[in-house]
């Protein structure tokens, strides 16, 4: 019985072997994979002949932006944007190095703002806008903005003083309220008739936005706005809409060559001066990275291999992020991970189960049981000889280890008349010779 139980004692510490081995060989698969992508953050050039270039990672954030001192409209004088903006490396960033400007503070309204390098405008009807950035929503959100928007050059212009009355051409990014995913495009014009700025506001993507707002990877959000009305919206570089930009002026009678003549007319009156964030975030840790304004697709190319392409996940991580959306992928990675390593680890070692041979407590799944140590042999061996071996093992057996007791008995008669002979024919021999 002890043996037994001893088999079976060891059986579970195999089992548990081959798990902590499984364990040990995805734990460095896993680990391999993981410091091929987690390397240092290069630091890249800034392009200086774009707009508008910031990374946030060589210079300290009052270097070029301005916090807006904008006060609420009471008697208290209190600021109207009291929320925090703070440059950070996310703990999550796989890059050590890379400094992001999050909107930290949670409930309130954020406002920061930066002039371009120099204005831009619309000056042909092949002029190009390339607007883009990144954006990563550290914490659940529940109903925050991470929008940007291009603020038109007047004379009355300052940033101390942004807020949401300063007149802005085109405004872009992210927004998310309850239930509702967006992704704003609004392009702001001037009415010649009246003077007052007029909205032109494109279609919301047909695409699912929630991932871009749950998975809490950084996203690049990009806008090409051209002066004939078109335009292109990417997300990560995967287009998610496109289309004309019309004026609700137009009558009927216009063509769309008239209105879009129009567009263009009324996009090149205004230049776009600076750029800034003017937000209120439920949850905070909203994080902005990478601006860049330019007429140039080659540079904007550039710039995204330079700064969002080297934090892209490798493939280990793309599968664990998945299972951010999809838990069900876990069962799926088991699977097909964990089976081929257990049959290989079955295969590599059938029979070394319990140890090198010199020790002993080795033996084979075959073998037969085996006692503990030296001592136990004994104690075995001790009860094997006190055993009476003609008691029967059963009843059934009863019948023939009776008849076996007779033949040693008869056996044992024969034995005891020989010696008797024996002892006779010896007296007679010293008989006669005496």
């Amino acid at each position: 019985m002890r043996v037994a139980v001893m088999m079976g004692i060891r059986s579970e510490i195999n089992y548990s072997t081959d798990m902590r081995l499984i364990h040990q060989l995805i734990s460095c698969l896993w680990f391999t994979t993981a410091c091929s992508v987690q390397s240092s953050y290069s630091l890249f050039q800034i392009a200086e002949e774009a707009h508008f270039a910031e990374n946030f990672d060589s210079a300290p954030l009052d270097r070029r932006w301005v916090l807006s001192r904008e006060v609420k409209q009471t008697d208290t004088g209190a600021l109207k944007y009291d929320g925090q903006w703070k440059l950070e490396e996310p703990e999550a960033i796989l890059q050590p190095g890379n400094r992001v400007l999050v909107m930290k503070s949670s409930g309130k309204h954020h406002a920061i703002a930066a002039y371009l390098n120099r204005p831009f405008t619309f000056q042909h009807k092949h002029t190009l806008l390339c607007l883009q950035y990144e954006v990563r929503f550290g914490k659940g959100v529940e109903c925050s903005g991470a929008y940007v928007k291009l603020l038109t050059q007047t004379d009355r212009l300052r940033l101390s003083q942004f807020s949401e009355d300063t007149p802005y051409s085109v405004m872009f990014g992210p927004d998310k309220c309850g239930t509702n995913h967006r992704l704003h495009l609004i392009v702001r014009v001037t009415n010649p008739s009246d003077g007052r700025y007029q909205e032109m506001h494109a279609a919301q993507p047909t695409d699912d936005l929630r991932p871009y707002f749950t998975d809490r990877q950084p996203h690049l959000y990009t806008l090409n706005l051209y002066a004939d009305s078109k335009y292109e919206i990417f997300i990560d570089k995967s287009l998610v809409s496109q289309g004309h930009l019309l004026t609700d002026e137009a009558t009927p009678t216009e063509s769309p060559e008239s209105q879009q003549k129009s567009l263009l007319t009324r996009l090149g009156e205004e230049s776009v001066e600076a750029l800034g964030l003017e937000l209120w975030s439920l949850s905070g840790e909203v994080m902005f990275d990478n601006f860049l304004v330019t007429d140039d697709l080659k540079m904007a190319e550039s710039w995204t291999q330079d700064s969002w392409g080297q934090k892209q996940p490798g493939r280990m991580e793309r599968l664990l992020i998945a299972t951010n959306s999809r838990p069900w992928l876990w069962g799926v990675y088991v699977f097909t991970v964990g089976l081929p390593l257990i049959l290989f680890v079955s295969f590599m070692w059938p029979d070394k189960r319990f140890g090198p041979p010199d020790q002993d407590y080795y033996y084979k799944k075959s073998d037969d049981p085996q006692p503990d140590s030296q001592s136990e042999t004994d104690r075995l061996d001790g009860q094997s000889e006190r055993k009476e071996p003609d008691r029967p093992s059963s009843l059934a057996n009863y019948g023939v280890m009776s008849r076996g007791q007779a033949r040693r008995r008869e056996t044992q008669r024969k034995s005891d008349l020989e010696i008797k002979n024996e002892g006779h024919s010896q007296s007679s021999l010293r008989s006669n010779r005496l």
